[in-house]
C-alpha cells in the first residue's frame, strides 16, 4: 500500500482565515445590534420566560387583583343563573343564561391578556366575537319573549315601525317606517346573523397574519377596518329595530336595558380599548424590554375592563334576574 501524499492536501490561506473572521465578526455585531434594538423597542412583546422572570410590583399586583375580579364576576354570574332558573320560562332560560355568560368570558379574556401578553390579539378577538354572538342570541331572545316572529306579526296588527334608530338614525330620516312582514323580518335576521360570520372570518385572517408576519399585519390591518365597521353598523341597526319592534308591544320585558348591557361590550371592549391604546402612547409607561411600555399599557387597559365587567355584570343581574312584571 502506497503512503499518502501529504502535498495533495491544501490548507486555508491566512487571507481566507481573515475573511472568515471578518464575516463572523460582522454577523455577531449585526446580531447584537438587532438584539439591542429589540430591547429598546417599547412596542415589542417579551417572551413568556422573560416576562415572568422580570415581573414588577405593579404587574404582579395587577395579576392578583385581576384574579380576584375574575372570581367575583364568576360569583355574580352564578348568582344570576340561579335567579334565572327560578324565574324564567324554559323557552327563554337558555338564551338568558348565554347572554349573562358573555361577561365572565370577557373577564377571562382580559385576565389572560395580563398573564400572556403575546396572546393579546386572540383575547381581543374573543371579546369581539362575544358581542356578535350575543347579538344573535339576543335577537332570538326578543322573539322568544313573544313566542315567535309569526306571533309578533299577529300581535303587531300591521302597525308600522320606525327604522331611524341608532347607529343609523341620522342616515335613515328620509326612509319610510317598516311594515313588519315575513320577508322583512327574515332580512333583519340575516343582517344580524352576518356579524359573527363576517367578523369571525376577518378576525381569523388578522390573527393568522399577526402571528405569522407581524410587519405585514401592521401594513394591512387598516384595510380591514371599513369591513369590520360596516358589518357592525348593519348588525346593530337591525338589532335595534328588532328590539324597538318587540318593546313597543311588550315593554315589561325590559329589552332596552338588556340591549344597553349588550352594547356596553362593544363600547368598553372595542371603542374604549382603541381610544386608550392610542392615548396611552402619549404617556411614558414602564421601561425597556421586557417590562416595557406595551406591557404596562395592556395591563392598565385590561385591568380597567375587568373592573368594568364586574359593574356591568351587576347591571346584567338586575336586568335578567327578575321575571317580567
Amino acid at each position: 500500500m502506497s503512503s499518502p501524499n501529504w502535498t495533495d492536501y491544501s490548507y486555508p490561506s491566512t487571507e481566507g482565515l481573515e475573511e472568515i473572521n471578518v464575516i463572523m465578526h460582522v454577523t455577531h455585531a449585526e446580531s447584537n445590534a438587532s438584539t439591542e434594538e429589540d430591547q429598546h423597542n417599547i412596542f415589542i412583546h417579551p417572551t413568556l420566560s422573560a416576562y415572568y422572570q422580570n415581573l414588577t410590583p405593579f404587574i404582579a399586583l395587577s395579576m392578583f387583583v385581576g384574579s380576584l375580579l375574575v372570581l367575583l364576576n364568576i360569583a355574580i354570574f352564578s348568582h344570576t343563573v340561579s335567579k334565572i332558573r327560578n324565574s324564567c320560562d324554559p323557552c327563554t332560560r337558555v338564551p338568558s343564561i348565554i347572554m349573562c355568560s358573555l361577561y365572565p368570558i370577557i373577564c377571562g379574556a382580559a385576565f389572560t391578556t395580563i398573564m400572556l401578553p403575546k396572546g393579546w390579539l386572540v383575547c381581543h378577538t374573543v371579546m369581539h366575537i362575544c358581542f356578535t354572538i350575543g347579538a344573535v342570541v339576543f335577537r332570538q331572545l326578543c322573539f322568544r319573549y313573544v313566542g315567535s316572529e309569526l306571533t309578533y306579526a299577529k300581535e303587531n296588527d300591521g302597525a308600522a315601525v320606525a327604522i331611524s334608530t341608532p347607529p343609523c338614525c341620522c342616515c335613515c330620516l328620509c326612509l319610510p317606517a317598516l311594515m313588519p312582514s315575513k320577508t322583512k323580518l327574515c332580512l333583519l335576521r340575516y343582517m344580524v346573523w352576518q356579524m359573527p360570520i363576517v367578523q369571525g372570518c376577518i378576525m381569523l385572517v388578522l390573527n393568522l397574519i399577526y402571528y405569522r408576519e407581524k410587519d405585514l399585519y401592521h401594513s394591512v390591518n387598516m384595510y380591514f377596518i371599513p369591513f369590520l365597521v360596516s358589518s357592525i353598523l348593519i348588525g346593530i341597526w337591525a338589532l335595534n329595530i328588532v328590539v324597538r319592534m318587540v318593546n313597543s308591544i311588550h315593554s315589561e320585558y325590559g329589552l332596552m336595558k338588556k340591549m344597553f348591557c349588550l352594547q356596553l361590550i362593544l363600547l368598553l371592549c372595542k371603542l374604549q380599548y382603541m381610544l386608550l391604546d392610542t392615548q396611552l402612547n402619549h404617556i411614558e409607561l414602564g421601561g425597556y424590554y421586557p417590562i416595557n411600555h406595551t406591557i404596562y399599557k395592556q395591563t392598565i387597559i385590561n385591568l380597567l375592563i375587568l373592573v368594568e365587567m364586574v359593574l356591568v355584570s351587576l347591571l346584567v343581574q338586575n336586568a335578567y334576574k327578575s321575571p317580567p312584571v
